[in-house]
C-alpha cells in the first residue's frame, strides 16, 4: 500500500541567522512550528546554514529552499 501524499505548509520567515558566533540577516524556513532550515545572504549568494555552519551555497533563494525541503523531505 502506497502512503497517502500529506500537504504540509512551509513558510520564510525574516530572522537573524547566526553563523560562527555572528549574527548575519536572513530567513527561517519553518513548516508548522518546526524550523527545517535557515538560510544567510552571504556576498550576493544565499548560505544554507546548519548548526551555525554553512553547508552549501546557492546563486538564488529558490535553490537554497529547494535544497532544505529535499533534505527534509529524506530525513522524516
Amino acid at each position: 500500500m502506497s502512503k497517502k501524499d500529506k500537504k504540509i505548509e512551509i513558510q520564510l520567515a525574516d530572522a537573524e541567522v547566526a553563523i560562527n558566533n555572528a549574527n548575519v540577516d536572513g530567513y527561517n524556513l519553518t513548516a508548522g512550528k518546526k524550523v527545517i532550515g535557515e538560510i544567510a545572504e552571504l556576498d550576493n549568494k544565499f548560505a544554507v546554514v546548519k548548526n551555525g555552519e554553512v553547508e552549501a551555497l546557492f546563486k538564488t533563494l529558490e535553490q537554497a529552499i529547494e535544497s532544505i525541503i529535499e533534505n527534509y523531505n529524506l530525513n522524516r
